[in-house]
């Protein structure tokens, strides 16, 4: 049917795949950006390595509202250098430069940390998001699969027409939302990576 043709290359363009240069081989990642499961440090921070010292932030005083600060989505770029400013000025005051630099580590450790794993929790969220899609193309399909064995004016006929409508505005409105849902892992990173470079600039 021509009509089924049509539909299904309509449906099919929003949830292509990228090329596999781009988004990897996971088929329901849908994005154009490349799919990296789990940032690392290494690539952002030039500091002391923090592996293992994601916790360390919670035997420092006065750490945790900072961290909670910075990890606040409300938050502009200028707001969270002020905030790693003050606590940095802080523990200038308190302690040797030693001391301060590892309070500055276990502050980028921390942040990090909970940044890498908001950022996979989007990633989850995309890539459910981009599974419910192909689940609905496929009801899609099936239903016009079935209006193509019926007479044109049968009750059912009109019925599915309806549904398929229906299920095809759904799609159009799930295709308008998924490029900001594909922003969602870029922001974390690039806040990670502000972070780094802040907190960076006031180590000795």
């Amino acid at each position: 049917m021509r009509h089924r043709s049509a539909v299904l290359a309509a449906a099919l363009l929003i949830l292509a795949p990228v090329p596999a240069g781009a988004a990897g081989s996971d088929p329901d990642w849908p994005c154009i950006q490349i799919l990296v499961p789990t940032l690392s440090s290494g690539q952002i921070w030039p500091g002391d390595p923090i592996e293992g010292k994601e916790g360390d932030w919670r035997d420092i005083p006065g750490t945790e509202p900072v961290l909670k600060q910075l990890l606040d989505r409300r938050l502009d770029p200028e707001q969270e250098r002020a905030a790693i400013d003050r606590f940095a000025d802080q523990l200038e005051a308190n302690g040797a430069a030693a001391d301060r630099n590892a309070a500055l580590t276990a502050l980028f450790a921390g942040a990090f940390d909970a940044l890498n794993r908001e950022r996979g929790q989007a990633i989850s969220a995309i890539k459910r998001y981009a599974h419910q899609q192909r689940v609905l193309l496929d009801s899609i399909d099936a239903a016009l699969t079935r209006l193509q064995a019926l007479p044109a004016d049968a009750p059912e006929a009109v019925a599915l027409r309806e549904e398929i409508a229906w299920r095809r505005r759904i799609l159009d409105e799930r295709r308008r939302n998924q490029a900001a849902l594909c922003e969602q892992p870029v922001q974390f990173e690039q806040k990670a990576g502000r972070i780094a470079r802040d907190i960076a600039a006031r180590l000795d």
